[in-house]
């Protein structure tokens, strides 16, 4: 008998989602994260997966070899991108290894925002809605960085 050998590839490791629920505007909770975390969390064009719907996007590149971070809304006026439960109106998602200290103590900061309602860490295992979704926003991403003709800065570069 043929032996089988079933590889599982993870496509996104070294990712770490905080859902968070909350009534605040996207520059509002941005601005808060910023604060709290000591980011630079800034606005760029709008996220679609269908052409007709655009979410706010914002951006954080702590430069090479370091963290990116992304702030995406989950709703507009007119629709919801994705449904999460518990309800989630916004994810950060954090690219590249974090400790996992480091990781707590941001979503820390984040439940102790005013006017955030719940932040939890996401279950990429669970979650089969996220893949589609992190896939819009790396394409996303590399499109703003293709415009800009960015290239991330490397740690000790001036």
């Amino acid at each position: 008998m043929k032996k089988k050998t079933k590889f599982v590839v993870e496509p996104f490791d070294d990712i770490r989602i905080i859902g968070i629920n909350t009534a605040m505007i996207d520059y509002q909770l941005a601005w808060n994260i910023n604060k709290v975390a000591k980011m630079n969390l800034a606005k760029y064009k709008d996220i679609s997966s269908d052409d007709e719907h655009f979410f706010s996007f914002y951006l954080y590149d702590a430069g090479e070899n370091s963290n990116t971070f992304n702030l995406v809304a989950l709703s507009n006026q007119d629709t919801k991108w994705v449904a999460f439960s518990p309800q989630t109106d916004y994810l950060l998602i954090i690219r590249n290894y974090i400790k996992e200290t480091d990781f707590q103590s941001l979503l820390n900061k984040i439940k102790a925002i005013p006017k955030v309602v719940h932040a939890y860490v996401v279950d990429l295992g669970k979650n089969k809605k996220i893949d589609t979704i992190l896939e819009d926003i790396e394409l996303h991403e590399m499109n703003i960085f293709d415009e800009m003709n960015y290239r991330p800065k490397i740690k000790g570069e001036s």
